[in-house]
């Protein structure tokens, strides 16, 4: 493709909001030749599929600080970024289901808000008298306790995403389209080149940012990357007259579902549990949802929402999580020189996507990242014993999840 540079100093390889964030982070540092590759169109893998709630409640630190990070961009987006990601400020819920390991998991919940007040994030212990002040429409019988983000929400993601694009080649780099990676070539044990449908491009550092695409990247280069792919289904459904109003956004364990306002009237859903996460081809999957799971997510909703249990159902999709063993990503140096990852979110990603950029780029050009701590992240950790252990102590017990760790 005559597009298709020969040589660039930085190859970004994917084009959602990991590596447009990192394309533009690294171009607004002053690294002006970048190369962001995307082979099909931007947002169109799983950065175009997710719900982009922005929740900041995560039991350990680093994940906290990154999606922390990460809102301060999203809710100032016009004077930082430019344009607009439509982000709407909801609120954001996280319920602790009554009954079995409620009265461990509430302790677990207050020492998590002490944690992430520690960093700044806006959230604060709820009762579930608090939660219907807070929701007047929701029934709160199952829930023990919550934690409320007011300052929380959530975003288009595909204006986002497609927006850190076009900030990014306002600031100086080239974003292709169409253009899919066939391999990274090497000189020694240092990143040469990449190889693409358009050519080859030479390059001295490279960057994974394309999720459960990059373990076929990195296996010739004997890198074995722990990334499965697992599909994961959501759905719309027009609210009711009674609930026309916006409601908060729910990551909402007690109910085994999240939802966020989508639009006026309407609501996305999406139902926990490891029977909606199912191992799947990134390149060949069922993109639409099953004839089931509009009912099965109805009735999640209604759970919170009791007035939804005669709604519409409007449209839905599946989408892809780049699954880690751990469920925690994959952020930092791979051990060949000049290569780097930012994959294996494990349907956490988006909301960390801003931040994660600025860390990757600050890794790259300053040697590490000014305000988080990756080496948690690093691929290393499942080659050291104790691996599986919780990234902390208070992380919550749990009889079902969404793939994704707190």
């Amino acid at each position: 493709m005559s597009d298709t540079p020969i040589s660039s100093d930085i190859v970004v390889i994917g084009g959602g909001i990991m590596g447009t964030s990192i394309a533009w982070h690294l171009t607004r540092q002053g690294e002006r030749r970048v190369t962001l590759l995307e082979r099909t169109s931007i947002a169109s893998g799983a950065s175009g599929r997710t719900g982009a709630l922005l929740r900041q409640h995560y039991t350990n630190r680093q994940e906290a600080t990154l999606a922390h990070h990460s809102l301060a961009v999203f809710r100032n987006w016009s004077e930082i970024v430019g344009g607009a990601c439509d982000f709407e400020q909801s609120g954001l819920l996280v319920t602790i289901p009554a009954g079995r390991d409620a009265e461990e998991n509430v302790a677990r919940l207050h020492l998590n808000i002490a944690m992430q007040q520690s960093i700044g994030i806006d959230t604060r212990p709820v009762s579930p008298e608090q939660l219907a002040d807070i929701d007047p429409l929701a029934q709160t019988d199952d829930v023990a306790a919550a934690a409320y983000e007011h300052s929380s929400g959530c975003v288009d993601a595909v204006a986002a995403t497609q927006g850190m694009a076009g900030a990014a080649v306002q600031a100086g780099a080239r974003v292709l389209e169409e253009i899919s990676v066939d391999a990274i070539g090497l000189e020694g044990n240092r990143v040469a080149e990449v190889r693409t449908s358009g050519g080859t491009i030479r390059c001295g550092t490279a960057i994974l940012a394309n999720g459960p695409w990059s373990p076929r990247l990195l296996a010739p280069l004997g890198i074995d990357l722990p990334i499965e792919s697992t599909r994961v289904q959501v759905a719309t459904f027009l609210r009711p007259m009674t609930e026309l109003t916006s409601h908060p956004a729910y990551v909402d364990i007690a109910a085994g579902m999240f939802c966020r306002p989508f639009g006026r009237g309407r609501t996305m859903v999406g139902v926990s549990g490891g029977d909606q996460h199912d191992p799947v081809d990134a390149d060949q999957y069922d993109q639409t949802v099953d004839a089931t799971y509009p009912e099965l997510a109805r009735a999640a909703l209604a759970r919170r929402h009791p007035s939804m249990r005669a709604s519409a159902f409007l449209t839905g999709h599946a989408g892809i999580y780049d699954m880690t063993p751990d469920a925690h990503p994959i952020i930092g140096r791979l051990p060949i020189d000049g290569l780097y990852i930012a994959a294996g979110f494990s349907g956490a990603g988006f909301k960390k996507g801003p931040a994660v950029g600025q860390a990757i780029a600050e890794l790259i050009l300053n040697g590490q990242p000014s305000f988080v701590d990756l080496s948690p992240f690093r691929l290393e950790r499942f080659d050291e014993p104790g691996w599986e252990r919780p990234w902390s102590d208070s992380e919550y017990a749990l009889s079902s999840d969404f793939g994704n760790k707190f």
